[in-house]
């Protein structure tokens, strides 16, 4: 027996449930709640500011003779830096999860382009519903979050958003053709 440690990814909000024992049972709730410490590791991993509140439950229930479908809730509290003033912005998620899952199913065979809403994910032996908790948090995140009073007018360009407009290149020679022009 081996003690070396664990070599795989690192999962940062670990909730792993055996399949089999779903699937036996029929049904089967949950709750979960993040750690400070899986907050943080979870805020890091999104290259956001922190993860205040980060809790997932619901039901797992048999669908068909061996497939299951979790049924959830997450909700969040996330702070992120605002997009344009860079001040911290808090923003709630509360998000309804569903997933369905198949033996049948071929990792090799699944279509990540696919916009499919009820797309078919594979049943391996474990169902870690962390895992399913920190996608949905990752989807449901803000892209550009805004602090309050910044409308989409306030961007800061690169130039600067009260900078009149820069010179063409070509202003000087059209400039000097126009000088030539009135000499004649």
């Amino acid at each position: 027996m081996s003690n070396a440690p664990h070599s795989g990814p690192k999962i940062e909000f670990p909730r792993p449930l055996a399949t089999h024992r779903l699937i036996r049972d029929g049904q089967t709730h949950f709750n979960e709640t993040a750690t400070a410490q899986e907050r943080a590791d979870l805020a890091e991993l999104f290259g956001i500011i922190s993860i205040d509140l980060l809790s997932f439950s619901g039901t797992i229930t048999r669908e068909g003779e061996d497939g299951l479908r979790l049924k959830g809730r997450l909700r969040a509290t996330v702070v992120q830096s605002c997009v344009v003033t860079l001040r911290d912005v808090k923003t709630k998620l509360d998000e309804v999860v569903e997933r369905l899952y198949s033996p049948d199913i071929d990792p090799e065979d699944i279509d990540l382009d696919s916009d499919e809403e009820d797309a078919v994910e594979p049943l391996t032996r474990t169902l870690n519903i962390g895992l399913v908790a920190t996608e949905a948090t990752a989807l449901a995140l803000p892209p550009y979050p805004k602090a309050k009073g910044v409308g989409a007018g306030d961007l800061i360009t690169e130039t600067g958003a009260d900078d009149p407009e820069p010179e063409k290149p070509f202003a000087a020679l059209a400039a000097l053709r126009d000088k030539l022009a009135d000499k004649q």
